[in-house]
């Protein structure tokens, strides 16, 4: 996997704003504010390698949050990437440790074919005019 530098500028600073509203309690967080911020940091923690640690708390209630959240942006590789993890957890009778599905992941989306942080950023960017007109 190519070194990574984070996310794109418009995302970026979208999601500033997503989490200062959230911290702060400043306005309401939608639906789509937590599409966005699920997906970055689910996508940040693939790119920087730290899928075990992001799915220490509940892996399955966050995988699940990240499929729908992927899907949503249009990602739709990434988000069969998290499902196939997903019910790779939660079949009955899996044995599948916590460790090999975070590394499956990592490694499925170090060769995934979409542009993803393209995508996301696109997202953003839809969701930044969305807001104006909220404002505005």
């Amino acid at each position: 996997m190519a070194s990574w530098q984070g996310h794109r500028a418009a995302t970026s600073s979208l999601l500033i704003d997503v989490i200062t509203t959230a911290v702060t309690g400043s306005g309401r967080v939608s639906r789509a504010d937590r599409v966005l911020f699920t997906a970055c940091e689910f996508w940040a923690a693939a790119r920087n390698r730290t899928v075990l640690e992001q799915l220490s708390d509940d892996a399955v209630a966050q995988l699940q949050a990240a499929e729908t959240s992927f899907a949503v942006i249009g990602l739709w590789e990434v988000a069969s990437i998290m499902r196939r993890a997903r019910r790779a957890l939660t079949e009955s009778g899996s044995s599948v440790a916590l460790k090999y599905v975070a590394e499956s992941i990592e490694n499925s989306l170090s060769d995934v074919a979409e542009p993803v942080d393209q995508l996301i950023a696109e997202y953003a960017d839809r969701r930044a005019s969305d807001r104006q007109n909220e404002l505005g």
